[in-house]
């Protein structure tokens, strides 16, 4: 292998005899299993093979059992029967994990591996190369199949014209493809760029993340075994791919529609009947019966020899009718021209063609049916929804309303499962405070001395007094198996000194204690600490409904405080402006932009309170920003310097020195 070093090679292949297992023909059962593996006319037996196999290995977890594999330590010799139901399946398996979705998330390994490492390095506002992107997900999700095909999967994943995703969940920063060609014009993978959709947040909550199985490889923690959307993806988007004794083809369908749906199904009524929707689709898509539909393009009249298309069927690309349309202009031998001449006025976005016919040729159209004389309609088709349940089965789906109602109960049961992690935290988080709390008032009052003492008998006297060890990460540890990262004061609790306390020593930890800096030992520290303490018994006790109103009320006040700061800001710039020296017709304009007087040094004061009190990183830098382009004015005031940060001008004392 290329991973193996020169050494281990020799070592390798100096011992054949050991390493060599030979093949051995039993019976006619082997003849058999290699027919049933790859026959063509073995479809349904591979199917039921594959679905015993499936089958077997859910039990087999459920039990705790071990897999099952072929080769042991001592095996020198195999059956072929052996091998296609122990080795081969594997294969198989494999070839229709990666080319079949979840029903859960809607996505394929490498599309979850590509979404896993965009929300682990947070790309939501940060754009990336799709060629770096792909070298990430190499390295964060252990992708072993090659870079080529990873990029083409991140660039499918951005791609939004008509008749590919509804819902994007990457954004196109550059040229990713256009329904000229279905996608297969984008350009190379490292010209362009993209970053997380501002939806895939909201359709993948990060409060589901916790609670999701996660996947190991080569002792790498990796992507879960699939994520919870809000909605179920695979019909947002639609699936399409071919295995091992399976293919599954699923159109998409409208969004809005889907959420009434579950809707529907929380108030315990029926769901209503869905026909296939594309994004910006313009053609019609009607139903035949309960599984087939026919979808139309867009043709009209514009005189009595000219037709005009404005619209193709799903799937039909723009490049390939143009060259249908060649064939019908130029005619073989067999088949006479039909159509003169056409015009292409198409975009990468739009369908237009004008197409001039004979008027004999016209009437042959129009007997015929114009959309299907220009082959501009086509059939689809639901017979084919097969998808990986939650438990990683293979099943085969009647309706779309299957899929919906298999995929609501996980979706309801994972929002008590949520519910109740987010009661857990904020219960830990309470915790955590009020030990800090306490901590900082005696500390301060004198009650608790941990100068010039010991490592342990500092632990030892925290213990004695009650403290509890850090109950944030014994929570999640309890929780989810992994006590995690704790960024709840990480930017405080980060120096390398403050974070030796227990980890030499097994029993308690209180580093979240003892770590803290000396800021820390404040009035005004703990005055927070406790308001946080308050806010989070207030969020425990609330209801999801009240949470959410909660949240959304802090979202709001964020919004009022950056619109405060840029407000107070523009005045802090208004007020250099109007020191330098303008004419009057300027001064009026300043004036109307103003309104009113300006203190530089209460303007900074207003700015500080309000970047410390929000809490939040934007809030601050624009404050940083500001302070330091206010602080670089002069002290002096003159028509050719801005004003003292200390005094107040208004606009009188201007119009009077001008």
């Amino acid at each position: 292998m290329g991973t193996s070093a020169s050494k281990e090679a020799k070592e390798y292949f100096s011992d054949m005899v050991r390493h060599k297992i030979k093949f051995k023909y039993d019976s006619q059962n082997d003849d058999d299993s290699i027919l049933m593996a790859f026959s063509k006319k073995a479809v349904d037996q591979r199917k039921e093979w594959l679905t015993n196999w499936m089958e077997e290995g859910k039990r087999r977890k459920e039990l705790g059992l071990p897999e099952v594999y072929l080769y042991e330590k001592d095996t020198r010799a195999v059956n072929y029967q052996d091998f296609v139901n122990k080795e081969l399946i594997l294969f198989s398996n494999m070839d229709n994990e990666r080319s079949i979705p979840s029903l859960v998330d809607g996505l394929k390994p490498g599309q979850r591996k590509v979404l896993f490492t965009c929300l682990k390095r947070n790309l939501t506002k940060k754009e990336i190369k799709v060629a770096q992107l792909a070298g990430s997900v190499a390295e964060i999700s252990a992708y072993h199949h090659g870079e080529a095909s990873l990029m083409g999967t991140i660039i499918h994943l951005a791609q939004n014209f008509v008749g590919s995703n509804n819902i994007n969940l990457l954004q196109p920063i550059g040229q990713f493809g256009t329904r000229l060609s279905g996608g297969k014009d984008s350009a190379s993978p490292r010209y362009i760029f993209t970053q997380l959709s501002p939806l895939a947040r909201n359709i993948f909550n990060e409060y589901d993340d916790p609670l999701l199985n996660t996947l190991t490889d080569d002792n790498q923690k990796i992507e879960p075994e699939w994520y919870m959307p809000i909605l179920p993806m695979v019909l947002v988007n639609g699936a399409d791919g071919i295995g091992t004794g399976w293919m599954t083809k699923i159109p998409n369908f409208n969004p809005r529609e889907i959420v009434e749906n579950l809707r529907r199904l929380l108030k315990g009524k029926e769901i209503k009947d869905m026909k296939p929707w594309y994004k910006n689709f313009r053609g019609e898509i009607e139903a035949l019966d309960n599984q087939r539909f026919v979808v139309n393009g867009e043709i009209s009249s514009l005189t009595d020899t000219k037709f005009e298309i404005t619209e193709l069927p799903i799937k039909t690309w723009t490049n390939s009718y143009k060259e249908q349309l060649e064939g019908l202009m130029q005619g073989t031998e067999k088949t006479p021209a039909v159509i003169q001449d056409y015009k292409d006025y198409n975009t990468d976005r739009t369908v237009k063609f004008i197409v001039q016919m004979t008027p004999d040729k016209i009437r042959d159209a129009e007997k015929t049916g114009l959309h299907t004389f220009f082959k501009l309609q086509t059939t689809m088709s639901i017979t084919s929804m097969v998808l990986f349940d939650h438990l990683g089965v293979l099943r085969t789906y009647e309706s779309v309303g299957d899929i919906l109602k298999e995929f609501f109960p996980l979706r309801l049961e994972y929002y008590g499962k949520r519910k109740k992690y987010l009661e857990g935290l904020l219960g830990a988080e309470a915790c955590k405070l009020s030990n800090q709390a306490r901590f900082i008032i005696e500390k301060c009052d004198g009650t608790l001395k941990i100068e010039n003492k010991k490592k342990r008998i500092m632990i030892d006297e925290l213990a004695k007094r009650g403290y509890d060890s850090d109950p944030l990460k014994a929570w999640k540890k309890a929780a989810t198996g992994d006590a995690g990262e704790d960024d709840e004061n990480n930017d405080d609790e980060g120096s390398e000194a403050s974070a030796q306390t227990s980890t030499d020593n097994k029993g308690p930890d209180y580093d979240y204690l003892l770590g803290m800096p000396m800021w820390n030992l404040t009035q005004e520290k703990k005055d927070d600490i406790i308001k946080k303490i308050r806010n989070l018994r207030r969020s425990l006790g609330s209801t999801p409904r009240e949470f959410h109103k909660m949240r959304r009320s802090n979202l709001q006040r964020d919004v009022r405080t950056l619109e405060r700061i840029a407000d107070l800001g523009q005045k802090l710039y208004i007020g250099r402006m109007m020191s330098q020296k303008i004419d009057n017709g300027h001064l009026v304009f300043a004036a109307q932009m103003a309104r009113d007087s300006v203190s530089l040094e209460k303007g900074l004061q207003t700015l500080n309170k309000l970047a410390e009190s929000s809490g939040l990183e934007e809030v601050k830098m624009r404050y940083e920003k500001i302070k330091k382009d206010v602080e670089s004015w002069s002290e002096e005031f003159d028509p050719k310097k801005p004003p003292k940060k200390n005094k107040t001008y208004s606009f009188a004392d201007f119009y009077k020195y001008y």
